[in-house]
């Protein structure tokens, strides 16, 4: 009987862990936060922002632009680029992509890239805090030609409360558990040239429950929370994007100068 009650804790302590497991949008944040962080203080974009348009340009790191060239940004070559390039189909047949060796070296590219470029410039007389005032600002300026591309950001935003990103008290201390899928996916771009195939994802061990009852889905939804619903929800929408055609990349192309 005491054998019988033992397993019955470790059964429910495992569910109650499966119910407050990460969406793969929030394992992403915890991911790059420290630099969105960092380039918030050299560049003066803020973090928030900056995750926002990685989590929608690259599917929360699941576009295949990303896992195989660290490109989380969907930025182009253009006249200006001398690094390394791969190509996919996209306005064009063949159109050509950065590749970067780290995803770090994708986020500084696109701080650089809205640091100089001068119709962006107003957005940084704005406080690092209005998110809603740069979301709508990089619409006006061309950065995206989806009407609703502020609305998307802010939403993003919201929905998984990147405005308080910056406050670890608040941010890291929430019932989330973090695995970093994301050394798993990406390809060491430095060793390997772009006509090679990404490395394949290591299989997983399946856990106790999963074991015992299979798919989980049924119990993590009956148990979250409003904010866990809201935050599953919208990451299904940021996956149906990808599986469209990587994040629809025709509507959010950045536009060089």
């Amino acid at each position: 009987m005491k054998r019988f009650f033992c397993l019955l804790t470790i059964i429910v302590s495992s569910l109650t862990i499966l119910a407050q497991k990460n969406t793969v949008t929030e394992e992403y944040i915890l991911r790059f936060r420290d630099v969105a962080i960092e380039n918030e203080n050299e560049y003066k974009i803020p973090a928030s922002i900056t995750l926002a348009q990685g989590i929608i340009e690259s599917g929360s790191g699941r576009s295949s632009l990303a896992k195989e060239s660290n490109n989380h940004f969907g930025i182009k070559c253009h006249k200006n680029w001398t690094g390394r390039k791969t190509y996919k189909d996209d306005d064009d047949k063949n159109d050509c992509f950065r590749v970067y060796d780290t995803p770090e070296e994708s986020y500084k590219d696109h701080s650089l890239f809205l640091v100089n470029g001068k119709r962006y410039k107003d957005l940084f007389l704005l406080d690092k805090t209005d998110y809603k005032g740069w979301a709508k600002g990089l619409k006006k300026a061309g950065y995206a030609t989806n009407p609703q591309y502020a609305d998307l950001l802010i939403n993003v935003i919201e929905v998984y409360e990147l405005d308080k990103v910056n406050n670890s008290d608040y941010y890291l201390l929430k019932d989330v558990v973090y695995e970093d899928n994301y050394a798993e996916n990406t390809i060491d771009n430095s060793t390997k040239n772009t006509s090679d195939k990404p490395q394949q994802k290591n299989k997983k061990h399946k856990s106790l429950i999963e074991r015992l009852f299979g798919n989980t889905k049924w119990y993590k939804r009956k148990h979250e929370t409003v904010e866990q619903r809201k935050r599953r929800e919208m990451d299904e929408k940021i996956q149906k994007m990808i599986d469209e055609k990587d994040v629809k990349r025709n509507d959010f192309e950045i536009n060089f100068e």
